[in-house]
């Protein structure tokens, strides 16, 4: 008596490189889903260490840009534009952002390590809300809003484009 049944050979086997994908983009989005959630907790904190990070790099450039002035005047004007928008409550506002769009990203690639679609869809979405909100939160001239958004767009689109070469092993 065989008890073996037919394979089903309509699904192929999920790619390892989609898998370590799947695998980074979880731990990534654990560990900044863990920061949001302590900024959330005491966005004060997290501004004044910016503070303190800042007139460190502001000490750094008065040394780089002493013999020209007109350089020093606009990165002293860029400086100054940041110092102004790192407040607390921006800080909380970014932090909330980058929380829902971590968990977006993380619910996307736990679906896509089950094969389901609609974690690429997911996952795009947070990828979007995490490339747009630190402009929207810090405005779009501003130095640290540009930051963070390039930061976020740069390796979202990364993943974005190593996840779409694999959808065709996505199920709906």
């Amino acid at each position: 008596m065989d008890s073996s049944t037919p394979s089903d050979n309509s699904s192929a086997p999920r790619p390892k490189i989609l898998t370590v994908l799947c695998y980074l983009t979880m731990f990534a989005s654990s560990w900044i889903v863990i920061n949001s959630l302590t900024a959330l907790m005491n966005p004060e904190q997290v501004s004044l260490a910016f503070s303190k990070e800042l007139k460190k790099i502001e000490v750094q450039f008065e040394e780089m840009f002493k013999q020209d002035p007109v350089a020093a005047d606009r990165v002293q004007d860029l400086i100054s534009a940041t110092a102004i928008s790192n407040s607390s409550s921006n800080m909380r506002d970014h932090s909330l952002f980058s929380l829902i769009s971590n968990i977006l990203t993380f619910l996307g690639a736990s679906l896509m390590l089950r094969l389901k679609r609609n974690g690429f869809r997911l996952y795009l979405f947070g990828t979007v809300l995490g490339a747009i909100t630190p402009l929207l939160v810090f405005g779009t001239t501003n130095l640290l809003g540009l930051a963070y958004a390039i930061y976020a767009g740069f390796f979202g689109l990364l993943f974005l484009i190593l996840y779409a070469s694999k959808l065709k092993y996505l199920n709906q």
